[in-house]
């Protein structure tokens, strides 16, 4: 690895090179997204919390399961087919850290799913997914 760097470096000049090692190294890192349980009715969040040295485009996508019908805004992520979601508000916080939260108010069981959150910079991608598990109100009422 050493030798192939040596190379590199002698062929190219040293911006060039300290861009290429950068490469691998600062891609945005996503903290991982723990699944989420709300109940019907209440508003659910999703956090994703993501690490790069530069500013990252956060997006979010939740899985279709309904393939009958197939909006524009669909792709395969993984295998399975994704929409893309209304981006959120960006925060940036110490650390090089900017959060993204998708805020879904009054949660129904069709917001129940599959979603991805995925963070790209000039250096790569990365992405994350998570479950959110809507509960019926029903369930939650205490029997008597």
């Amino acid at each position: 690895m050493l030798v192939l760097i040596m190379m590199i470096s002698a062929l190219l000049s040293k911006e060039s090179c300290r861009a290429l090692v950068m490469t691998n190294v600062d891609k945005p890192e996503i903290k991982i997204i723990p699944d989420t349980m709300v109940t019907e009715g209440d508003t659910g969040t999703l956090q994703c919390h993501v690490t790069s040295k530069t500013r990252p485009v956060i997006q979010w996508f939740k899985k279709m399961d309904d393939a009958l019908y197939i909006p524009p805004t669909a792709f395969d992520l993984n295998g399975q087919l994704f929409t893309v979601l209304k981006s959120g508000r960006m925060e940036e916080g110490p650390g090089n850290v900017y959060s993204s939260p998708l805020v879904l108010e009054y949660v129904t069981e069709a917001d129940e799913g599959l979603y991805a959150c995925l963070a790209s910079n000039r250096f790569g991608f990365s992405q994350q997914f998570t479950n959110l598990y809507i509960t019926s109100v029903l369930s939650t009422m205490p029997t008597s």
